[in-house]
């Protein structure tokens, strides 16, 4: 369970969230939506303190913090139950995609050189990349790149992984691998929560869909909800703005 409540968070006179509430049940897919500005990567990364907010409360699994009172230990605590895929990958450049996904466990988490290697090599198969184990960032796709950073995500068995507009640096030819990928993660049953623009996704996977604007939550529900029958005027307008298509009851 992942449960944020009253999140607020400024960056000087910018009120960037204002109060948001987000429930979010173990082995569910939350997407959140938005327009660009509305605050979605900046709520993705207060829950694993990237960024500190100002005011509320964060439970992740059995940890409960108070935003403005969190200790150093609780925040190590909470970044061991999470992983993060950031949209402009942060692979290390010098580092092969094999090394790549098995330094957080070996670091971190002191796992054995020899088994973080075979978990490493099973988890790139799996995500389509068995040929791909020596290879360098600078040789790979962006799709393969993106691939690689879920992998190490995935080797670090968290309880949750945060994705953070994982397909926005893509060429659009490349954005179906990596998606097909976070299927196979959500199939997993492994907790997710994605910021994302890919509204097809979202209506696929979503368990739930949060519409955010202005640094506040104006809508959220199951996806057949949200995409054919949204009740706030807002959401239907950024619906139709960015997909065509769309049409909601009256």
């Amino acid at each position: 369970m992942i449960r944020l409540g009253n999140i607020h968070k400024s960056f000087g006179k910018n009120h960037v969230l204002k109060g948001v509430d987000l429930d979010v049940e173990d082995g569910e897919v939350t997407v959140i939506i938005g327009p660009s500005g509305s605050g979605k990567t900046t709520l993705l990364r207060t829950i694993n303190f990237l960024e500190r907010a100002d005011e509320g409360e964060i439970t992740v699994g059995d940890i409960h913090v108070q935003a403005k009172h969190v200790s150093k230990s609780q925040i190590l605590s909470i970044r061991r139950k999470t992983a993060m895929v950031f949209q402009s990958y942060n692979l290390f450049r010098n580092r092969t995609a094999l090394e790549n996904v098995v330094e957080g466990p070996i670091i971190v988490q002191k796992l054995n050189e020899k088994k973080a290697r075979e978990q490493g090599k099973q988890l790139l198969e799996e995500v389509g990349l068995a040929d791909k184990l020596d290879a360098y960032p600078s040789e790979l796709s962006g799709g393969q790149q993106q691939r690689v950073a879920i992998a190490r995500a995935m080797a670090l068995q968290p309880e949750v992984i945060l994705f953070d507009e994982p397909t926005s640096a893509l060429d659009p030819e490349l954005v179906g691998e990596v998606l097909s990928v976070m299927r196979k993660v959500a199939g997993r049953g492994i907790t997710m929560i994605v910021v994302t623009h890919e509204m097809s996704f979202a209506q696929d996977i979503a368990n739930q869909v949060i519409f955010l604007d202005g640094g506040q939550v104006v809508e959220k529900g199951p996806p057949r909800e949200i995409f054919r029958d949204a009740k706030e005027d807002r959401t239907r307008q950024f619906l139709k703005r960015i997909m065509p298509e769309y049409t909601y009851n009256i």
